[in-house]
């Protein structure tokens, strides 16, 4: 029998927090498996007013301390803390959301670090505009933590999930040799019934994922305001967890370009989703960048092709012209005609789609957990 582990994992989100995104999907589906497999997994997260300061989700215990900026103190107490408790974790993963945990700081244990993506171009949508210039120096500086903990060994391995972030972790200056690639994964109990629900496609186009200023969906009402010329009756859909100021500007925006045929649908279940996903004919998505786009993987499974911007992470699960189509990022002429070809071209979408369906069938989330573990337990006695 393969030994039990004890993680300590820190992200500053858990599933249940009102803006979780793919980041969070993806440490959910992970730690739920690891526990299942017999290991004690622990998260340390924020916790938004809502929600409980400790509790058991899926076999994995959630600790919750602090806002989403004092978290990152907090979480060395929980550290402390559990160990002042007799709870001594066999690795910690430094799960990186632009703002690191600094663990090679305090940590004893051997640490793994988890990044999906980094901020870099982001900071110029996520922040005060004083801040931007600011924002990327500040993240490259706080990588430097960690790239000293590597060379001195305390950091044994970098997970991220493409090979666009992979990229730009070495050229930050990360060691080629302790990189992992793990990538995302899908929930093929949940999506199993997307062939039975995607026969009949409706004149509908979607996106569906956070709402929230580096997803650009400005430039997706602006395209949108010409397909609407074009097509008189494909209704555009913008589904997930909004960031209410930025929902506003897109509210009222839509308004100013008076789109005729546009909804918005905040916080939409699951099922609801899903069901998004099957009835459109496309997905589009306009980040700046992404670490991957668990979407993509997601409508792929209901035989929904994408329109992506050609930015890190969407260049790397979105195979243009094969599954996809990827558009240069900000040419809203290009974008606009990206989404009136491919609905106006069944024949063209339907090849799209199926090779979409076909591509998905290698993503599982037991695959995904299985790497990670290894990678762990490899950092472990490296």
């Amino acid at each position: 029998r393969m030994e039990t582990l004890r993680i300590l994992w820190y992200n500053w989100r858990c599933i249940k927090h009102p803006l979780a995104g793919g980041a969070e999907v993806y440490t959910h589906e992970i730690a739920r498996r690891l526990a299942r497999e017999g290991h004690e997994v622990v998260l340390a997260t924020s916790r938004p007013r809502n929600l409980p300061k400790e509790e058991d989700i899926d076999g994995y215990r959630v600790i919750r301390v602090g806002n989403r900026y004092t978290v990152y103190l907090r979480a060395k107490k929980v550290y402390h803390e559990l160990k002042r408790r007799g709870w001594r974790p066999d690795v910690v993963i430094d799960e990186v959301n632009t703002i690191p945990f600094l663990t090679p700081r305090y940590v004893e244990e051997p640490i793994a670090m988890l990044i999906h993506q980094l901020c870099k171009e982001c900071w110029s949508y996520a922040a005060h505009p004083l801040i931007q210039p600011f924002g990327w120096w500040l993240e490259r500086k706080l990588h430097k933590i960690y790239i000293e903990s590597a060379e001195n060994g305390k950091l044994r391995a970098i997970i991220t999930v493409s090979p666009s972030t992979k990229q730009d972790l070495v050229e930050l200056g990360y060691p080629n040799e302790l990189m992992h690639i793990v990538y995302n994964g899908l929930d093929w109990e949940f999506y199993k019934d997307c062939v039975d629900l995607c026969r009949d496609k409706e004149d509908l186009v979607v996106y569906v994922g956070r709402i929230t200023p580096y997803k650009k969906l400005e430039d997706l009402l602006k395209a949108w305001r010409i397909v609407e010329q074009e097509h008189n009756d494909a209704e555009l859909i913008i589904a997930g967890r909004a960031e209410s100021k930025y929902l506003r500007r897109l509210v009222e925006l839509a308004k100013k370009l008076n789109l005729e045929r546009v909804k918005f649908r905040i916080n939409i279940p699951r099922r609801e989703k899903k069901l998004l996903l099957a009835k459109a004919k496309m997905l589009v998505y306009t980040s700046i960048r992404e670490g991957w786009g668990q979407t993509i993987l997601e409508a792929a499974a209901c035989k929904t092709p994408a329109v992506a911007y050609s930015v890190p992470g969407l260049r790397d699960s979105v195979k243009d012209m094969e599954i996809g189509m990827l558009v240069e990022p900000g040419n809203i002429e290009k974008l606009a005609k990206a989404i009136t070809w491919l609905l106006a071209d069944e024949a063209l979408r339907n090849r799209l789609g199926e090779n979409a369906y076909r591509y998905v069938q290698q993503f599982s989330w037991d695959k995904v957990a299985e790497s990670f573990l290894k990678v762990v337990e490899g950092a472990l006695h490296g």
